[in-house]
C-alpha cells in the first residue's frame, strides 16, 4: 500500500479556505447538519442482483490507511459479497467507525474501484457526496480533524473494545457548508498534491531500482 501522507497539507488548505472547523462560531456561522450536506450510508443499487458474476472490489479494514491511502488489489465477485458486507462505489468516503480504527484516523475517498462498486468491511461508514452540493474530498478532510474525530469519540456507543461511532452522529454533526464552487476548488487541490507525490514515489521508486542494479 503507498505510503503517501496528504494529511497534513491538505488541512492546512482546507482551514486556509473554509476555517478551522474547531472555531467555528455556532451562533454568527451558517451551520447544518453534515447528513444535509451528503448521505449517510445510502442503500445499496438493486441492480446489482442481476450481476451475480460481477467482479467488485474488495475493501477490508486492514486495506485502509490513516493517511488516506487505499490497497485496491483485492476483487470478489458479487455474489461472494452481496451479503455481510458494506457496499460503496466510487467517490464514496469511508469512516472506520470501531475504535480504535476511528480514533487513529483511519478512512479514505475510494476511486478506482474495480466497475466502479466496492464491497468491505461492516465497521465501515459510508459517507456519499450529493451532485451539485458537496465533493466527496471536502466530506473526507473534514472527518480527518482532531476536532471531528474527537467529538466521535465522545460520542461513541458499545462496551469496551467493541465501541463505535453510531450514524446518527455523523448525521447530526455540525457543519459550515462552503459553496459547490469552493469545494470543487479544494478538491482539485488535494488530487494535485496527491499526483505530485504518487510522481516523486515512482521516480524514488526508480533511482532505488537503479542503485540496486549498479550494485550487482
Amino acid at each position: 500500500m503507498p505510503t503517501r501522507n496528504l494529511l497534513p497539507r491538505s488541512q492546512s488548505r482546507f482551514v486556509e479556505m473554509f476555517g478551522d472547523p474547531g472555531n467555528y462560531n455556532r451562533v454568527k456561522d451558517n451551520m447544518t447538519k453534515l447528513g444535509n450536506c451528503c448521505q449517510i450510508n445510502p442503500p445499496k443499487n438493486l441492480d446489482l442482483l442481476t450481476h451475480r458474476n460481477l467482479k467488485v472490489s474488495f475493501i477490508p479494514m486492514s486495506a485502509i490507511s490513516e493517511n488516506g491511502n487505499v490497497d485496491y488489489s483485492m476483487t470478489k465477485f458479487y455474489a461472494q459479497v452481496d451479503k455481510g458486507f458494506t457496499n460503496f462505489i466510487d467517490n464514496d468516503v469511508l469512516f472506520a467507525k470501531i475504535t480504535p480504527c476511528m480514533e487513529n484516523g483511519k478512512g479514505a475517498v475510494v476511486t478506482g474501484l474495480c466497475n466502479g462498486i466496492g464491497f468491505g468491511s461492516t465497521e465501515f461508514h459510508v459517507l456519499r457526496a450529493i451532485p451539485g452540493l458537496s465533493n466527496p474530498y471536502w466530506i473526507y478532510v473534514l472527518t480527518t480533524f482532531s476536532i471531528f474525530r474527537k467529538a466521535a469519540a465522545i460520542h461513541m456507543t458499545g462496551s469496551a473494545g467493541q465501541r463505535r461511532t453510531s450514524a446518527s452522529f455523523l448525521y447530526n454533526y455540525q457543519v459550515v457548508l462552503p459553496s459547490f464552487d469552493r469545494q470543487n476548488e479544494f478538491g482539485r487541490f488535494f488530487l494535485k498534491i496527491d499526483k505530485s507525490k504518487l510522481s516523486t514515489e515512482n521516480r524514488r521508486k526508480m533511482i532505488q531500482n537503479v542503485i540496486k542494479y549498479r550494485e550487482k
